[in-house]
């Protein structure tokens, strides 16, 4: 029962972790370059296990390996078929050493999985997490040969398996909970260590302690992930037509007859003087969207490019920004610096030389705009 409860109020936790975070991935997914939430993924594990027992957990220590196959439905809640198998122990207490004994298990389950990194924080990818585990399954138990062969007298302790035709059924449940420990290595690879704790029925060591048996796995595994989608495509925001105002109506009055002006002598025409170059003042501004670097319209950046071109003598001051509202310093001055970066290289790509450029990355630090998001951006003035 507690395991179920557990299971009840991680779930509410996860539900109100998605509704919270209605924007999922909007900046991951342009930095890492395709969504990391959903995906399927398998799973090959190794390791040791031990049962709970009146002998020493040392003592027990027995190989154990699974395989697993599942899927993350979203950045917090996922699900898997787990086929856990090998060697377990079994051990009577005497004076000197135990008398240990070893059988064979097979233990199948269907396990729910909560990335807690993701339920608590508001960044919806990380290299490493820790995920809750919670499932139920059966387990199949066998070859006790080395427990009968011991042939102990019915006053330590009794054969729960049965033999010949009094063999009773080794089937058994399984509850399990656990954590995972993942480490994201590449887009299609991780590594982790699971460790669970499962709950069998009392049969399941072939003797009796009136109570269920417990059995402790800890497990090195290999995580292969796919079916990863590609980002959604920004769309660019619709150009404001200008609005075109009306013509007034001129109404023109019937002309007059004239009398013939006298002619008069041309004056001397006085000598123009030279038409002097008015410098057009430059400042481009370009905004974008949370964790965003991507510089949209590039129409902006032409404009300023062409008036570097002009104006070759005068500098492109190139600044950027982001908000303070959202992240921390450090991202953000990451952030920024990407930003300042794609408009130089975009100006370069366009004929304007780095001597004429001239750049800086503000992060947080100054915010040009009274709005908050406004602030992400870069400023472009020409001086």
């Amino acid at each position: 029962m507690r395991i179920i409860k557990s299971l009840f109020a991680t779930a509410l936790m996860a539900v109100g972790a998605l509704t919270a975070s209605a924007q999922e991935c909007e900046g991951e997914c342009q930095t890492l370059g395709y969504r990391p939430y959903p995906y399927g993924f398998i799973q090959l594990q190794g390791g040791l296990g031990t049962t709970l027992t009146d002998v020493s957990l040392t003592k027990l220590l027995s190989p154990t390996a699974s395989i697993g196959a599942g899927a993350w439905f979203n950045s917090a809640v996922g699900a898997r078929l787990h086929v856990n198998a090998w060697e377990s122990k079994g051990g009577i207490p005497t004076a000197g050493d135990p008398m240990k004994y070893k059988y064979n298990y097979v233990n199948t389950n269907a396990d729910v999985l909560f990335n807690l990194m993701n339920i608590f924080s508001k960044t919806k990818y990380h290299k490493f997490n820790v995920i809750f585990v919670g499932g139920v399954g059966l387990n199949y138990a066998w070859d006790n040969s080395e427990f009968l062969s011991m042939r102990l007298p019915a006053t330590m302790t009794t054969n729960a398996w049965g033999e010949g035709t009094e063999r009773k059924q080794l089937l058994s449940h399984n509850l399990r909970a656990g954590l995972l420990f993942d480490l994201n290595l590449a887009k299609h690879w991780a590594l982790g260590l699971e460790v669970d704790a499962n709950s069998l029925s009392d049969r399941f060591n072939s003797k009796y302690h009136n109570s269920d048996d417990w059995m402790i796995t800890a497990q090195l595994g290999l995580t292969y992930k796919f079916g990863h989608k590609e980002p959604h495509a920004k769309k660019a925001p619709e150009p404001v037509k200008p609005v075109v105002p009306a013509q007034p109506v001129v109404v023109r009055q019937p002309e007059q007859v004239r009398q013939p002006e006298p002619v008069r002598q041309p004056e001397p025409v006085a000598k123009p003087e030279p038409v002097k170059v008015v410098e057009e003042p430059l400042r481009v501004v370009l905004h974008y969207a949370i964790r965003e670097a991507n510089v949209d319209p590039e129409s902006l950046v032409t404009k300023a490019a062409d008036w570097a071109k002009k104006y070759p003598a005068k500098k492109l001051n190139v600044s950027g920004y982001a908000d303070k509202q959202t992240g921390n310093a450090k991202l953000n001055q990451m952030y920024s610096e990407q930003r300042v970066n794609k408009v130089v290289d975009m100006l370069k790509k366009k004929g304007v030389p780095q001597s004429q450029i001239s750049s800086k990355a503000y992060g947080d630090t100054v915010q040009p705009f009274t709005t908050n998001d406004e602030n992400r951006c870069v400023i472009i003035e020409g001086k």
